[in-house]
C-alpha cells in the first residue's frame, strides 16, 4: 500500500510505524499507538493508495475516542508545526 502525500504531490511505502512514532510523540501509550496503527492497516488494507488526509483523519477519530489528550497534542501539533487545521 502507497501513502498519497498532498504537499509533495508522491506517494510512498505505508509503513505503521511512522503511526506509532506520531501517536506516542502525540502522548498515547505505546499500546494504543500500536493499536491505532493495526486498525489503520487493516482499515485501508484493500487500497493501493490513500491520501495522507484519509490516513490522518482515521488516526485522529481512533485517537479521539480512546486518547483525547493525544488526540488534541497531535491536533496542536499539526496547527503549530505543519500550519494544519482540522
Amino acid at each position: 500500500m502507497k501513502v498519497r502525500k498532498k504537499r509533495a504531490s508522491q506517494e510512498e511505502d505505508f509503513l505503521p510505524i511512522k503511526i506509532v512514532a506520531a501517536a506516542i510523540k502525540a502522548g498515547a501509550s505505546v499500546e494504543l499507538a500500536d493499536e491505532v496503527a493495526k486498525a489503520a492497516k487493516e482499515h485501508f488494507k484493500d487500497k493501493e493508495v490513500i491520501d495522507s488526509s484519509e490516513l490522518r483523519e482515521f488516526v485522529l477519530g481512533y485517537l479521539k475516542e480512546r486518547d483525547h489528550r493525544a488526540y488534541n497534542n497531535w491536533l496542536r501539533f499539526d496547527r503549530r508545526v505543519k500550519g494544519v487545521s482540522s
